[in-house]
């Protein structure tokens, strides 16, 4: 009998989990340490619980059967000699094969008053990355309440505008020019920011927060790096995670900023494992979920190979995880590729833009030898699905790339059809699934959204893809094997 005892029952985790079960492999103990008292759920879709959208059991991931799952255990030592986990019940958990699955930690500034002794933060501070934070700030948010959310990037934009769809009064304040930064250019943060403005969130840039004034439990004022104040009820910080790797530095692995790891996964220790955000490949920590789940297969194909399993290699398509998209109810933000830092440079690449403040819109198109080579669109959803399209599958573009922001503003053609994409191309990009993929399920007997995602896993992640999904589910299963082989 071979122990595989896995630490962390996340959204990596139990993908991990569930992808060595089904390689069926013999004689196999499967057993996962999850520090949360909650079974695994969907940490994506997080910030549409604080408005009561979703409950716990509606963000929760299905059950692995054959699993012996111990919850609300937090391993606190890794004894390689004796291949020994001990939890904080005193608990010892013998293994053969180790994955580490910790994820990361929320960033907290190191501001007095936001943080205490250990860098815990204080009453009226906290991150959005469990269900016990998202409920932390539900519970704030009340009538008349005000909500700071310290940092503009995706989680922060994402958290923002989730809570002002609530109706309370909520500020970001990010310390670079723009949200978005890493993604958009200050034209398109600009663009974003007055939309977001429309929305009820004010956005407040290149500052940081230098000084909170507090009450014996609460915040009451915080001040900024350029003098002015903000009153606040609570702070949601969404600044950065870092790696969680503790236990893998106490017990002497290789670490960096995450447990280094080759390309299945292996530590430096032959029966010790790393995968998710808590891992650091070659590629670096990407701290983005498709990537973690990519590795649990990977992994688990491997271990499958070593102990006598089925590995279950099943065809995934080809993710590109340059594409950026927003997950926001009414901001329509996506990025992907590579723009220049000059649209001028005549050895870069031909760049178009529209900028169009008034109708919330920016678009830019880099095309070079008659492919895209990156793009920004904000505003305009019928533009990204088009450009997102020709971007993934290389399609070549128009001799005039102008066409490329003409067409749809002046004709307002719908988007690109799930129907006219090649068989290869990525629907689910969480989970790396073609559409060719879902055709097949659908001809199969899945008949519903939930069938093709038991079958198949398509919007099982950030669910940006479900209405992709319900297009081929409504195209009918007689003439979506056809379409996709055409």
């Amino acid at each position: 009998m071979t122990r595989v005892l896995v630490i962390g029952h996340g959204m990596v985790g139990a993908r991990f989990l569930a992808e060595l079960r089904a390689r069926q492999v013999p004689d196999l103990d499967l057993g996962v340490l999850g520090e949360e008292p909650h079974r695994p759920y969907n940490r994506l879709l997080l910030a549409d619980a604080l408005t009561g959208a979703h409950g716990l059991a509606d963000l929760t991931l299905p059950e692995t059967p054959g699993v012996s799952v111990m919850s609300g255990r937090r391993a606190t030592a890794i004894n390689r000699a004796d291949k020994v986990v001990t939890d904080d019940a005193g608990g010892d958990h013998p293994y053969d094969v180790l994955v580490l699955a910790t994820g990361a930690a929320p960033r907290f500034p190191a501001v007095d008053g936001l943080v205490g002794p250990g860098d815990r933060p204080l009453p009226g501070v906290t991150a959005l990355r469990t269900w016990d934070d998202a409920l932390r700030v539900r519970s704030h948010l009340t009538d008349g309440s005000r909500v700071v959310v310290l940092g503009g990037g995706l989680l922060g934009v994402e958290t923002a505008r989730a809570i002002a769809r609530g109706g309370t009064e909520v500020t970001v304040v990010h310390r670079q020019p723009q949200p978005l930064d890493r993604q958009l250019d200050p034209m398109s943060g600009a663009v974003l920011r007055a939309a977001l403005a429309d929305l009820g969130v004010t956005t407040r840039t290149g500052v940081r927060i230098a000084h909170v004034t507090r009450g014996p439990d609460h915040i009451q004022e915080l001040r900024l790096s350029d003098g002015s104040t903000l009153p606040a009820d609570l702070v949601v910080v969404a600044a950065g995670v870092r790696p969680r790797t503790r236990l893998a530095l106490a017990a002497d692995l290789w670490v960096h900023h995450g447990v280094l790891v080759d390309a299945v996964g292996a530590t430096d220790d032959p029966h010790i494992f790393a995968i998710g955000d808590c891992a650091e490949p070659a590629s670096g920590c990407q701290g983005l979920v498709g990537p973690g789940w990519e590795q649990a297969r990977v992994l688990a194909d491997e271990l499958a190979d070593r102990l006598g399993g089925v590995p279950a290699r099943r065809e995934t398509a080809s993710v590109d995880t340059s594409v950026v998209r927003l997950k926001a109810e009414g901001l329509d933000v996506v990025t992907m590729g590579t723009l220049p830092a000059d649209d001028l440079d005549p050895s870069g690449p031909r760049v178009v833009s529209l900028v169009d403040l008034a109708g919330r819109r920016r678009v830019r198109v880099a095309v070079r030898d008659g492919r895209i080579t990156g793009a920004t669109c904000v505003g305009d959803p019928q533009v990204a699905a088009d450009l997102t399209v020709a971007f993934e599958n290389r399609f070549p573009v128009p001799d005039d790339p102008a066409a490329l922001l003409a067409r749809p503003l002046s004709e307002r053609a719908s988007p690109a059809s799930v129907a006219d994409l090649p068989a290869h191309a990525t629907i689910c990009r969480c989970n790396a699934v073609s559409k060719d993929a879902i055709v097949r399920a659908i001809g199969d007997g899945a008949a519903s959204l939930e069938a093709v995602a038991a079958s198949t896993r398509a919007t099982t992640g950030c669910g940006t893809c479900t209405g992709q999904v319900c297009a081929l589910l409504e195209a009918g299963t007689p003439s979506a094997p056809a379409r996709a082989a055409s």
